[in-house]
């Protein structure tokens, strides 16, 4: 009784969170891909502050790849509140995808929000039900759509994104105290942050530090930024290989999709696997960004490009040594998830 009352709460959580992942990815594959491109195609030399559409070509891809790509929580968020809210939840989700995207609270936020909407369609359809049926399409149009937005919006602007401002400010303070106690440290948990919650308020955080760093013209931490960013889909591509046993069908599927990913440095490649195994593939990862990050820093490299993965990688003013660097958190992080992680197991029906 006690496990089958387990699986239905998991299933209860999992089940709409790999819903909306399954949509979001197609977003930021292609996105993440084009972006990359763009910033290859691009030449730096002629406006760096204008880096992506210097050239006609490098605009289109950067351009269209942006747009695909900001779609990616908004989607994420629609689609697991859908799974509770049918198709009237849409609109919330959607409305609350992009607040998380353009705010500080990111993906995190976004699947917060995504069962907010759920759950809130719920109860409004509940409240409402006792209208007279004269009423019923103004209530599948209007009504409810109208007060899930409002609802929705004023719980991200006014609770999610101030809570997740406040742990943005202090994690700020942090890598701005240890700015002058070493770089390597600072490449350790720069590179570290990027995954340890893939394209949420931490890894958000690292990202728009490094991004500052850039305008202040210091280039190492945005380095070490993208080669830890650049380990999770990685990790998760390879150890899918390797350790097949310990990997469900769909994510062995992932996991070769991660390796076209991962050239693009597209972290978000690795949530579909963090959402069923939290801690072992956080935990490996983080260490294998962090090592990278780190090595990173204590080899001088450094980059003026602020994404694109491994395309942007010939720009780095030390090649060889961001991609050992790289590899060198890859394999450590792969062999960690390897060791961690339990193996799957076959569900007999």
């Amino acid at each position: 009784m006690s496990i089958a009352k387990e699986k239905s709460l998991s299933s209860r959580i999992l089940d709409p969170i790999m819903a909306g992942i399954g949509y979001m990815l197609p977003c930021v594959v292609a996105g993440g891909i084009l972006i990359g491109v763009g910033f290859m195609l691009d030449d730096p030399t002629i406006d760096f502050n204008n880096y992506g559409h210097n050239t006609k070509l490098a605009d289109f891809f950067t351009t269209t790849g942006s747009a695909i790509f900001h779609f990616m929580l908004p989607v994420l968020c629609a689609f697991i509140a859908r799974y509770h809210g049918k198709d009237a939840a849409i609109p919330g989700g959607l409305a609350a995808g992009y607040l998380a995207s353009i705010g500080k609270s990111g993906f995190l936020g976004a699947l917060i929000l995504g069962f907010f909407v759920g759950y809130l369609i719920v109860l409004l359809k509940r409240i409402f039900d006792k209208l007279p049926d004269s009423l019923s399409g103004t209530k599948d149009l209007l009504i409810i759509p109208l007060v899930s937005v409002l609802c929705t919006g004023a719980v991200t602007v006014f609770f999610v994104e101030p809570t997740v401002g406040i742990l943005n400010a202090q994690l700020t303070d942090l890598l701005n105290s240890l700015s002058g106690s070493g770089n390597v440290l600072l490449g350790v948990i720069t590179g570290g942050m990027e995954s340890v919650d893939m394209g949420g308020p931490v890894n958000k955080t690292a990202y728009l530090f490094a991004t500052g760093a850039l305008s202040n013209g210091v280039y190492t931490i945005m380095s070490a930024v993208l080669a830890g960013g650049i380990v999770p889909p990685f990790v998760t591509a390879f150890a899918s290989v390797i350790f097949k046993n310990k990997f469900t069908p769909d994510e062995r599927k992932q996991g070769y999709t991660n390796f076209i990913v991962g050239l693009a440095g597209i972290t978000e490649g690795a949530i579909p696997f963090l959402v069923r195994s939290p801690l072992p593939v956080i935990g490996s990862c983080v260490v294998g960004s962090g090592l990278a990050g780190g090595l990173s820093m204590y080899l001088g490299c450094s980059i003026r490009a602020p994404f694109g993965g491994v395309f942007v990688a010939p720009l780095n003013s030390n090649f060889g040594g961001w991609m050992l660097s790289v590899a060198a958190g890859i394999t450590v992080g792969t062999i960690l998830l390897g060791l961690s992680k339990k193996a799957e197991r076959q569900v007999i029906a």
